[in-house]
Order: C-alpha cells, then structure tokens, then sequence
C-alpha cells in the first residue's frame, strides 16, 4: 500500500488527460488534491473534488498559482506537487522557423508554471513531513521525436520537456538538504485530449504499437500509477530521477 494518510496535494492540468487521471488517482488514496486548469472542472472530478478544491484560471498566471497554494494551505498545508498542465502548439515545427511566440507561450506553461509553483509552494513544501514533487515530462524530453525526419521536428514542445527535465534534476538537487524530492515522469505515447488528434488515424495506432514493446497506447492512469509511486513515501529514496513509462520504447531504441 502507499503511504498518503493526511497529505494534500495541488495538481495542474486537472482539467483531462494525465492530470485528471493523477487528481482522481491521489483522491483514491486519501490526498486532498487541489486541481487546476483553464478548461471547467470536469464531470469526472464529480466524488473526488468538490467545486472549492477546483481553481479555473491560467497557469502562467501568478495569482492562479497563488490562490492554489492559498487552498491547499487552508486545508492543512502543501506536501506534493504534481505538475501536469501542457500545451501542443499546432504551430510547432523546427526551431529554424518557429516563432517566437510559439516557442515561449509552449515554454511557460510546460516548464515555467512548474517553476513557479514550486517557488510559490516552496515555504509550506518545507513544513511538510515527507515534501515531494513529480513533473509530467515526456520521453521526447530525452530523445528526439520519431517523426524528426518523417513528419518533422515538434521543437517547442520537446525543449520545453527537455528544460522541464533539466529543471527537475536541479530542484532536486538543491531542496535534498530540505527533505524535498522531485522528479520527473516521462510518458511515451500516450491517448490524452492532447494528442487525441495524433491517435485518431487508426494505421498510425498500429504503427505506434507495433514499435512499442508491450504492443499498446499508454493510459493516464499508467501516469498516474507512476507518479503515485513517486510522491509515496515508499520513494522516500528516490530523487532526481526520470522514471520512463512508455511500455519500453526506450529501452530498443
């Protein structure tokens, strides 16, 4: 069993997808979950997360993030953070010819709202008992897209989970001596509202399993499962890490 009695937790991109999944997944095991998005607070929250445990707004908005940390604090205090908002540009294409708008709009709220709500939490994550931090990353955070050649590179999006990466590992390097643990989580193909568009060619779905070794399309829960592991203090040795969940692609390639 994992270890969650008493803790809160504020989640980002709760709205659908991995971050929904995560919200319902630690509300199962007994976390108050503050969620966030800019999409309505979705049916599926119904049971798990009543109207004022749901914060509608931008996440690169400061004062949406500063009124997250307020709830959570009000319920008792910040011990995790799942950060899973994200944007895929329809613009996106090679860093030779992105603008740049696409490039920063992709950065804050993949990577720089993650930032920003671990500094806004930083004080109360250090009242915590057992303080830990997941990011949802992305395989392509790691290694390059496979349709670089094919279709074309997605620049924006894979530096801004590369940065995610890499803002991570720093994170869990500098609040160790304060007992916090961050990681990341990076999904391989995944069937979300995001990518629903990229999943409904069904050659392309085969295509995507028969490269991936378990023979299938990821879950959110899959994601969810893995960054419940990590918040658990059954990780409480666990840091700095980037825990791949992509039914083994990575590990062929």
């Amino acid at each position: 069993m994992l270890t969650f009695e008493g803790r809160n937790a504020i989640v980002t991109g709760a709205g659908g997808g991995i971050g929904l999944a995560c919200a319902i997944m630690l509300t199962e095991c007994g976390i108050h979950v503050i969620a966030t998005d800019l999409k309505d607070r979705p049916e599926a929250l119904d049971g798990h997360i009543d109207e004022t445990a749901f914060v509608r707004g931008d996440i690169t908005d400061d004062a949406v993030i500063a009124e997250c940390v307020r709830r959570s604090q009000a319920a008792g205090g910040v011990d995790y953070l799942v950060t899973s908002a994200g944007v895929f540009s329809p613009d996106d294409g090679s860093m030779l010819d992105l603008r740049g708008d696409t490039i920063d709009r992709t950065m804050q709220i993949n990577t720089l709202s993650a930032i920003q709500l671990a500094r806004q939490s930083l004080t109360l994550l250090k009242e915590s008992p057992a303080p830990a931090m997941v990011h949802v990353a992305s395989m392509v955070g790691l290694r390059n897209m496979e349709n670089i050649f094919e279709g074309g590179p997605s620049d924006a999006y894979q530096l801004s989970k590369a940065a995610m990466v890499s803002a991570s590992r720093s994170l869990a390097m500098q609040l160790a001596g304060d007992g916090i643990r961050c990681n990341t989580v990076c999904p391989g193909c995944v069937v979300t509202p995001m990518t629903e568009q990229i999943y409904a060619d069904p050659e392309r779905v085969r295509a995507m399993e028969a490269r991936t070794p378990l023979g299938r399309i990821g879950r959110p829960e899959d994601i969810a499962g893995a960054c419940a592991y990590l918040l658990s203090d059954q990780a409480s040795f666990v840091t700095g890490i980037d825990l791949v969940v992509d039914g083994g692609q990575m590990a062929k390639l």
